[in-house]
């Protein structure tokens, strides 16, 4: 059986979810908002060559720069990619999002909302079994959300869903969530892959005490089967899938390999077959190699550098809006991207209905930098933490930057923990950042930039953007919310918290042999339901 490879990159059949209720026109207008950015930013793809129908069997190994953080969000400080796409093979979600960025039914059936938005029920698929055997149940769930609102632990996620107030069991295959404001954001957690959903066994939660972040029993398509430190990370079939048909793959095996010219040779010669992350040269080089395919997705978001605004000299406005000028970004996109991507001016690009033109993003003029440098009248050194994958934009911000007066050191710094632990303390001045793509704007801006989430990572404090960003997450109204991420993209150009790099582009190398990965939102390379043709 063959099947027609028409409509956007990764598409394959799939069917609505149950989205009724009385929440119904809160649900839609969020629906249409999250749809129609997903069609923009994909975009439609000629009809290619027939594709056969999915195999079963086989195994599949990516090869990632960063390591695997664990599975337990009390446990984390942080979860990067690596860790996301490790947890979605594991517990998978609530929800899948098909091509369009509708909601696909997958741990759960639908998820209704009361008029008001204060109340949400999500109902659980029947049946459902944890890998262990174990009923998965509302219960399970709710002492999930129970633990990351607990005060007493780590606190470092309970902030991204701050407006719930409990989760509560109906019955067995319910859950209902009561929230102390109306947050349009809130509904998309459950169709996003993201820690705040991973639930496990309540009984296990109990009896595994430290050892639960390395421990995971989820209710995914795969379990973790062997994890070797510094290494890999191996997944195999869970037996108690509900969805066996989706299984396609025996075996999934996340590798470590920081170096990105290893990776890219690792993927050439078949030692891999998903090479993530790849240079902008690497791609297109990839792109006339019949052997290779590349997956390619520009979301909501972009790549920055995070500036820590309580650091001197970085307190100053006029510091800030200096480095900004100083740098030409035509130059950084053909040097260090090799001209694949877009320039940013704003987190949401012209293809996002959040876009807002003309926001007033400093643009490059050196003579402008060096008067405002002038103005400030003293000296200005800053470091520059990097990873070293970061090395050439790195040192292209250091040759800008001298060329207007500005002294910089470059900090390089191994990926994983000891990159983000500095940020996310605050022991830091400027680094390679990113606000990630994801289906809502509420979540690139209240914890990154309001000054008083606790998760103000850069230390802003300005009450307009403050005022903005509260107006865009407690509205449930599109145009209200439109016109309050307009003024955020125009305060943020203001205010300068971060210097824009690109938009979100994400991309990833495959062996020919790789079939239906999905569009890459967040950057995320979902392995649930891919399957590979034997070698």
């Amino acid at each position: 059986m063959l099947r027609l490879a028409c409509g956007p990159i990764g598409s394959r059949p799939v069917n609505q979810a149950n989205t009724g209720g009385g929440m119904r026109r809160i649900d839609k207008l969020v629906g249409l908002i999250v749809g129609t950015l997903a069609f923009a930013l994909i975009g439609s793809q000629p009809c290619a060559a027939a594709e056969p129908a999915p195999r079963d069997g086989g195994s599949l190994i990516m090869a990632t720069s960063g390591q695997i953080q664990g599975f337990d969000p009390l446990t984390m400080r942080a979860a990067n990619r690596e860790t996301i796409m490790a947890g979605a093979l594991v517990f998978s979600n609530f929800f899948t999002l098909d091509d369009k960025g509708e909601r696909v039914p997958d741990l759960a059936t639908s998820l209704d909302g009361s008029p008001d938005g204060l109340t949400w029920r999500l109902k659980l698929r029947p049946g459902l079994k944890f890998s262990n055997g174990a009923p998965y149940t509302s219960r399970d769930v709710v002492r999930h959300f129970q633990r990351i609102l607990d005060p007493t632990k780590n606190q470092a996620f309970a902030a991204a869903i701050g407006e719930l107030k409990e989760a509560v069991a109906i019955d067995d295959t319910t859950v209902e969530f009561h929230l102390a404001y109306a947050r349009a954001a809130f509904q998309t957690i459950f169709s996003t892959d993201n820690h705040l959903i991973w639930a496990m066994p309540i009984e296990h939660q109990d009896s595994a005490g430290p050892d639960l972040n390395r421990r995971p029993i989820g209710a995914g398509p795969y379990v973790m089967t062997d994890w070797k430190q510094d290494d890999s990370i191996t997944f195999e079939k869970n037996p108690n899938y509900w969805n066996p048909r989706a299984q396609h793959l025996d075996k999934v095996v996340i590798r470590f390999l920081p170096d990105t010219t290893a990776r890219f040779t690792a993927v050439k010669t078949g030692d891999i077959d998903v090479f993530y992350e790849p240079l902008g040269k690497q791609v297109n080089e990839a792109r006339n190699d019949k052997t290779l395919k590349v997956v390619e997705y520009t979301g909501t978001g972009a790549s920055t550098l995070n500036i820590n605004t309580s650091s001197p000299p970085l307190n100053d406005i006029r510091v800030r809006l200096a480095l900004a000028h100083a740098l030409d970004r035509n130059v950084e996109l053909k040097v260090a991207y090799d001209g694949v991507g877009k320039l940013a001016t704003s987190f949401w690009g012209p293809g996002s209905v959040w876009n807002c033109p003309d926001v007033g993003y400093p643009e490059y003029n050196p003579e402008k930098a060096k008067a405002l440098l002038k103005d400030y009248g003293k000296p200005v050194k800053i470091v520059l933490q990097a990873q070293p994958a970061q090395a050439v934009p790195a040192q292209l911000y250091q040759s800008f930057w001298q060329k207007v007066g500005i002294e910089t050191e470059i900090k390089s710094i191994q990926g994983g923990p000891s990159y983000i632990n500095p940020v996310l303390r605050g022991d830091y001045q400027i680094a390679f950042w990113e606000v990630v793509d994801v289906p809502d704007p509420d979540f690139q801006v209240y914890q990154a930039f309001f000054s008083k989430s606790g998760g103000n990572i850069t230390k802003i404090s300005a009450p307009k953007l403050d005022e903005a960003i509260e107006a865009g997450r407690r509205s449930l109204d599109v145009g209200v919310r439109k016109k309050a991420y307009c003024d955020v993209s125009k305060e943020m150009a203001k205010q300068m918290p971060i210097l824009l790099r690109t938009q979100s582009n994400y991309s990833a190398i495959t062996q020919a042999r790789v079939h239906d990965i999905p569009p890459l939102r967040r950057g995320l390379v979902r392995l649930n339901a891919v399957w590979v043709d034997p070698k």
